[in-house]
């Protein structure tokens, strides 16, 4: 689990104060009129933590602890010693805890959330947990939520696990490029994949998760592969993309894991790709815009995701080609890859081409056009794009029909326009 600050500037500051009486968002709340600041108490015990001595109250300790009320005032052999040993604790947390005691307020940072954390449960400070619980739900990010989920059952922690739960749902696609998604237990993995609130630009998305999971280590988990594929929603796979998959498991000779693995799937489904009435009848996909462009004059061509399900904009890589305008823009397997193609730069109109997969957000220069054409109207149908007249290098209008083979990437000129514009 790795602790992130997010990327809100209201939260650039990882280190919070908070107070017995305060939440995380520092608002006041009713707590017990023992649990504020103490007045000194004269100490009569002394701890050793650590190979360190505190000097304590023991009745200051009962009121904040569950642990040290039991063991002053529960009959325990300590409650008559007056020097007591406490074994396999770091000072340092507790130490904070012990101020805790005096101020009711913790400092809570990254970098001491986790041990503070574990010596509070030790010790039962429950304020003090639902404060480091706070923090946690704060520094929720895509990159720990899968920790997070995990590291708050250790606590019981309800209303974490539900928050980094829900990140990690409505994030899946950022969560599966993730260290921690490459660790995650197979059981895990099953229950997020079950959800009706997994947040996918396409049901595709799905099963490239579980490809991404096994290839990890292929050894051990190819066997957990027809269990997790169980769990996609086969009838909601867009048709090209299951074209991908017929064509893999039809080509002869390959040994390769993934190949394998598609062959495997091929001559034995799971029962929920056999019979339609075991696949949940709810599709998980949502809709997507993107939204590419800039000023003529201005260098770099922008690329943007508008997400209208939750209604927010997401920046993504922008056009590797500079100055470029009057292009063709087309999106090719529901959405898998998006295509820039032709257009014209300061040195004139260019047949360049342009993919981004939508995955992983990072252009690649594809084969040249046939004929260098800005202006022109470009349309997928399958796996082919279709690029209809435009404007050639002499400012004439072109009325040829390109076409693109994405499968192969290579053009070809297959009609004349009646009307060319």
């Amino acid at each position: 689990m790795t602790l992130k600050s997010p990327s809100n500037p209201n939260h650039s500051d990882s280190v919070l104060i908070l107070t017995a009486w305060q939440s995380a968002s520092m608002e006041p709340a009713q707590e017990p009129e023992e649990l504020g600041p103490q007045t000194e108490t004269a100490a009569d015990t002394v701890l050793e933590v650590g190979e360190r001595l505190f000097q304590v109250s023991r009745r200051v300790l009962s009121v904040h602890s569950r642990y040290f009320e039991a063991m002053f005032f529960g009959g325990a052999r300590e409650s008559s010693e007056h020097h007591i040993v406490i074994r396999g604790i770091d000072a340092v947390p507790f130490q904070v805890l012990l101020e805790f005691t005096r101020t009711a307020q913790v400092l809570i940072g990254q970098e001491n959330v986790t041990s503070l954390l574990e010596t509070a449960d030790f010790f039962q400070f429950d304020r003090v947990k639902l404060l480091c619980q706070k923090f946690l739900e704060r520094e929720l990010h895509v990159s720990n939520c899968l920790g997070l989920m995990t590291y708050s059952q250790q606590f019981a922690f309800i209303d974490l696990y539900e928050s980094a739960m829900n990140v990690a749902l409505s994030h899946w696609g950022d969560v599966m490029c993730q260290e921690e998604f490459k660790v995650l237990p197979k059981e895990t993995l099953i229950q997020l994949l079950k959800s009706d609130d997994l947040f996918v630009s396409r049901e595709d998305v799905v099963f490239d998760s579980v490809m991404r999971w096994i290839m990890e280590d292929p050894a051990t988990r190819e066997e957990d592969f027809l269990d997790l594929v169980g769990e996609i929603r086969v009838t909601f796979l867009s048709l090209s993309f299951l074209d991908i998959l017929v064509k893999r498991s039809k080509r002869p000779g390959e040994t390769d894991t993934f190949s394998r693995l598609i062959k495997k799937l091929d001559s034995c489904p799971p029962p929920s790709w056999q019979n339609k009435e075991l696949c949940p009848y709810a599709g998980r996909s949502y809709d997507t815009l993107y939204v590419l462009g800039g000023k003529h004059d201005k260098e770099q061509q922008e690329l943007f995701l508008f997400q209208p399900k939750t209604g927010t904009w997401q920046a993504c890589s922008p056009l590797q080609r500079r100055n470029l305008t009057q292009y063709a823009v087309a999106a090719v397997g529901a959405g898998l890859y998006l295509y820039v193609l032709g257009g014209s730069t300061d040195e004139g109109i260019v047949p360049a081409v342009e993919r981004m997969a939508l995955l992983e957000s990072e252009w690649e220069s594809m084969s040249p056009m046939a004929q260098p054409v800005e202006r022109g109207d470009a349309v997928s149908v399958g796996t082919r794009i279709y690029v209809v007249c435009g404007l050639d290098e002499n400012g004439h209008v072109y009325d040829g029909v390109q076409r693109l083979n994405t499968e192969t990437d290579s053009w070809d000129v297959v009609s004349f326009s009646p009307l060319p514009r």
